[in-house]
């Protein structure tokens, strides 16, 4: 036989807004993957790694020149410094096929510290 222990940890949830911007004057489909982890050994040195909780992806239209607010929530389990700039996020034009990744990937990193749990 043997004896099953659950611990439960205490989580940290953080409502984050991800504001997206159509600058253009063509309707735009836009694609979010929350799914995206950074995995290179640098970054996990710095920042720690965490969940976001609810959709894993999200597609929707922005017309020209609309701004949406898109509500999300990071779950964390530890302190430490996270990026939040995890997301990807694609774009076409509506009449168009293919999906470009839009340039906010290369973007300064959008730290947050957690510092009690």
């Amino acid at each position: 036989s043997f004896t099953m222990e659950l611990f439960l940890h205490s989580l940290c949830l953080v409502p984050v807004t991800l504001l997206l911007s159509n600058c253009s004057q063509a309707v735009v489909d836009v694609m979010i993957d929350l799914r995206h982890k950074t995995t290179s050994p640098e970054a996990l040195e710095i920042h720690g790694s965490f969940t976001w909780l609810g959709q894993t992806q999200y597609k929707l239209q922005l017309k020209s020149q609309e701004v949406y607010s898109l509500q999300l929530k990071a779950c964390f389990v530890h302190t430490g410094v996270y990026n939040l700039g995890t997301p990807r996020v694609f774009a076409k034009l509506a009449d168009q096929v293919t999906l470009f990744e839009t340039s906010q990937q290369n973007s300064m990193p959008a730290l947050i510290i957690i510092n009690n749990i």
